[in-house]
């Protein structure tokens, strides 16, 4: 609470911004806001989304609470012009002032996108980027169609599934990219380009539906451009029936849909397998019509010919269906699965090699324990008592020591290293050093005598 000093009120900060929210309860409540959504970038990590709300006058920091997401009556966006209800506060830490939004309700119109995807609509319109007569027909029956869509998307799924529901004899390749968000639109202009390095034949550039917002990269200007300068013809499938992007005046032909823009570019190959039945149809009447006009008797020939047809026709089926699961399979991503499972079973493998292994060394060594645990060591002592004395015994015996006690002596001559073992070694006068069992003598050599010598003295 405030204090008097002196005839005066003094607040504290927190008290201040208290008093602050209360008036702003009070006084204002619950206020409507017409203003237009900048920075928005979807919900935080905690569920809660934070923007602002701007017009031309001022900006005011906006919130929208977790609990009251679901239930806000219109999606926020980027760029939207919306009636939002909600009430002002003031967050105590920085003495923010911020808008709660409880609810949302569309202005008609989506403000600053609209404006810029209108103004480089113009623009490029007058550059002749969209004119028809730039664009190109679509080849009759593609053998190479690369579609580039969003891995996992639910327009890849439409689009595979169509295909596979058609069985062309194309070769159907999927390009993968990013079709939404910040860099989308570079990544998918670079699909494009590897399309028409691998020689495509015509690419689908496809997407699901959403808000302007969701489908802004077909918008950015370097996509729309590659989409013009592509040297391969484009069908641009992306969003539903109601949704435009520049991309689609870029393109060679839009589709609704992506599984409109499936059909659309193999429908060349459907059209003539459907003629082709259709001539194998008619050629079986005529040649029926034909066989009964000039005999009764080679009626029975009709059938016959016409299950030869329809044998060919189903030949031709069989090998279309065989032709399209093989390309399926060999599909990149099916190829990684392949390696990814044959990776799993390797290292499955591995490991249970290695448990193996742990475990034949566990038993080793369990065996082994056991046959020691089970060893009569006391049977083994006296045995190994006396090896060990007869080492001690061979051991003594060498030792030079034992030889000195026993009478023997050491000779070495001064200035050479290396104890003496013939008298030839030195000469007279050289002077010598004796060791003996106790003590060591130092004498001259007076005579050399050659021989074996005397023998060794008894114990």
């Amino acid at each position: 609470m405030p204090v008097e000093e002196g005839g005066r009120t003094v607040w504290g900060v927190g008290e201040l911004l208290d008093l602050a929210t209360a008036v702003l309860a009070e006084e204002v409540g619950t206020v409507w806001v017409d203003a237009e959504v900048k920075g928005y970038r979807g919900p935080h990590q905690s569920g809660h989304h934070y923007f602002s709300l701007e017009d031309a006058e001022g900006a005011v920091p906006a919130i929208v609470w977790r609990s009251t997401a679901r239930s806000l009556g219109a999606p926020l966006e980027e760029g939207a012009r919306l009636l939002v209800r909600g009430r002002l506060d003031v967050w105590k830490k920085t003495g923010k002032l911020s808008l709660i939004v409880d609810r949302v309700e569309p202005r008609g119109g989506l403000g600053e996108l609209a404006r810029r995807f209108e103004e480089l609509k113009r623009r490029l319109r007058e550059e002749g980027l969209f004119a028809a007569e730039r664009k190109r027909p679509l080849p009759p029956r593609p053998r190479r169609v690369v579609v580039v869509t969003g891995r996992g998307s639910a327009a890849e799924g439409d689009v595979l599934d169509t295909l596979r529901r058609l069985r062309v004899p194309a070769w159907i390749l999927v390009r993968h990219s990013r079709v939404q968000g910040e860099g989308a639109a570079a990544e998918l202009a670079a699909a494009l380009d590897a399309a028409a390095r691998i020689g495509a034949d015509v690419v689908l550039l496809a997407r699901g539906g959403g808000s302007l917002q969701d489908l802004w990269a077909f918008n950015e200007e370097p996509l729309v451009r590659a989409v013009a300068a592509s040297p391969v013809p484009v069908v641009c499938a992306v969003g539903h029936e109601t949704d435009f992007t520049l991309c689609d005046f870029a393109a060679d032909e839009r589709a609704i849909t992506p599984t409109a823009g499936a059909r659309r570019v193999v429908e060349g190959w459907v059209a003539a397998r459907d003629e082709v039945a259709d001539l194998g149809g008619r050629l079986a009447s005529a040649v029926a019509g034909l066989l009964g006009e000039r005999s009764a008797t080679l009626q029975p020939l009709a059938p016959a010919l016409t299950r030869g047809v329809e044998r060919r026709l189903e030949t031709a089926r069989l090998r279309l269906d065989r032709a399209m699961r093989k390309v399926l399979h060999q599909r990149p991503e099916r190829r990684l699965e392949r390696r990814r499972a044959a990776l799993a079973e390797c290292e499955r493998r591995f490991l249970d090699a290695g448990a193996a292994l742990g475990a034949r060394r566990r038993r080793a060594l369990a065996r082994r324990g056991e046959a020691l645990r089970r060893l009569p060591l006391h049977r083994r002592l006296p045995a190994l008592r006396e090896r060990l004395h007869a080492l001690d015994e061979r051991l003594e015996a060498g030792n030079p020591e034992a030889l000195l006690r026993r009478g023997y002596a050491l000779v070495e001559a001064e200035g050479r290293s290396g104890f003496l073992r013939r008298a030839a070694e030195v000469a007279p006068g050289a002077r010598i050093r004796v060791r003996l069992a106790e003590g060591a003598l130092r004498a001259r050599v007076e005579e050399v005598e050659s021989g074996a010598g005397a023998p060794p003295p008894d114990g």
